[in-house]
């Protein structure tokens, strides 16, 4: 008899209920990957809706300028909108100072042992000189010198190769006059000459709205609040225009539509079930995710009573539904509402908080955080019901291939000694065969 066949046959049929439990899991570890999936979509149209759920959204600026080969200018959030007139009348310069000449740059400059000692911005600093100092090694000295308070060196070929060829060129790294270059202990043989900041001032100048200012660079954001200035050629005029940025707005309702729409879309392709394929998603059976889209929908379509303004629901700014349930925006009638009543939209996202009133991006920031929140969220809820069905069907596994592998090893020890006992009767079947064999030669 094929004994281990039969073992193998039977154990077979018993590990059927085990292999439909493992496949249950399947199911449900499918479940877990789709909460993931929808809980990142919707934290998508989450991420959106707390942008327009703040007031600093709407506060967003954009800036221009009529002339920027004069001036380009950024703007902060918040700024006052309004148009400003700029006169750039002069730009903010390097202070710059030129030595006398010598032949090479080799050319020993040090008239003995002393120093050179230069003070920037009310700082000064110092570096050693001997008689054999070179013009290039002074350079290397201020260059390299740890305490430079804003001085860069180099040597300069004037081209005419003469004797007096080579020079040593100071020029202040930041500009205007609080940084001009002043030289003190000179133990060299060279003498220097102011070039840029002899007879003029190292400051901008620059007229806004009639007032003029003066400042050390060409980066001012002290004048006109909000707004940083950055001044590219003198003279020139320009004029800057501060608006609101109702194009970042409009961007911003629009990803919260194109997020919504793709969190519905998948949690509705993964609740069908096709009764053809008898195949059915990962959320089919799962009320709470159908009524889920149904509360988000209501939420986008909530009325806002108590704003007094232009605008009580999303509708009013080119908000729809379509058939299959997803939501459009018509940008043409969004533009217009923000480019007409810019505040409006924003009580009707935001709310008042004055009159105690939430807007729609409010309530739907509110709602999508009490289900996607990584603790006691509706989702994580869900996905802890999940694992802990899982996990008992892991204890119902281990508890039943337990008891299965018990039952077949002492199974397996009743069919080893069946067989020892059929061999046995085979034996004794053979003897007393070919001992009736004998008997009946014998009597022949």
């Amino acid at each position: 008899m094929d004994l281990q066949g039969i073992i193998d046959k039977l154990k077979a049929a018993d590990q059927v209920p085990i292999t439909n439990i493992k496949a249950q899991q399947l199911q449900y570890k499918d479940q877990l990957a789709e909460f993931e999936t929808v809980n990142t979509k919707l934290l998508a149209v989450k991420n959106n809706a707390l942008d327009l759920s703040l007031d600093t959204t709407f506060s967003a600026r954009q800036i221009s300028s009529s002339q920027p080969s004069v001036l380009t200018a950024t703007v902060s959030v918040g700024a006052s909108v309004g148009t400003s007139t700029v006169h750039v009348g002069r730009l903010a310069k390097q202070n710059s100072w030129q030595s006398s000449g010598v032949a090479t740059a080799d050319a020993v400059v040090g008239s003995g042992t002393g120093s050179f000692a230069y003070t920037v911005n009310g700082t000064q600093s110092s570096v050693a000189v001997s008689a054999t100092t070179t013009l290039q090694q002074l350079s290397d000295a201020i260059n390299d010198d740890v305490n430079n308070p804003g001085v860069t060196a180099s040597v300069m070929d004037d081209g005419t190769g003469t004797a007096t060829a080579f020079h040593l060129v100071l020029v202040s790294k930041n500009t205007g006059e609080a940084n001009a270059v002043t030289i003190g202990t000179n133990d060299t043989n060279l003498t220097f000459t102011e070039v840029q900041g002899l007879n003029e001032s190292l400051d901008a100048e620059v007229t806004v709205n009639g007032i003029t200012y003066q400042r050390a660079t060409n980066t001012i954001s002290d004048i006109v609040s909000g707004v940083t200035l950055n001044l590219e050629s003198a003279p020139g005029d320009s004029t800057i225009k501060i608006t609101s940025d109702t194009g970042s707005v409009k961007d911003k309702i629009v990803a919260m539509i194109d997020a919504y729409n793709a969190a519905t879309k998948e949690i509705a392709d993964n609740s069908k079930y096709d009764p053809e394929t008898k195949v059915a998603g990962s959320l089919s059976g799962l009320s709470l995710f159908r009524s889920m889209t149904s509360q988000l929908n209501q939420t986008l379509l909530t009325s806002i009573t108590g704003l007094g303004g232009a605008y009580s629901n999303m509708t009013d700014i080119g908000l729809s539904f379509n058939r299959d349930g997803t939501a459009s925006i018509d940008e043409t009638v969004l533009a217009t509402a923000l480019e007409n009543n810019p505040e409006d939209v924003q009580h009707l996202l935001v709310g008042d908080t004055a009159k105690g009133i939430d807007g729609v991006a409010t309530l739907l920031n509110a709602q999508l955080r009490d289900i996607t929140k990584p603790t006691q969220g509706v989702i994580a809820n869900e996905k802890d019901r999940v694992d802990q069905t899982i996990q008992r069907l892991d204890d119902q596994i281990e508890t039943m291939t337990t008891r299965l592998n018990n039952k077949y090893d002492l199974l397996t020890k009743q069919f080893v000694q069946l067989d020892t006992l059929l061999s046995n009767l085979k034996s004794q079947g053979d003897f007393l065969t070919t001992q009736i064999a004998s008997l009946t030669a014998s009597k022949n």
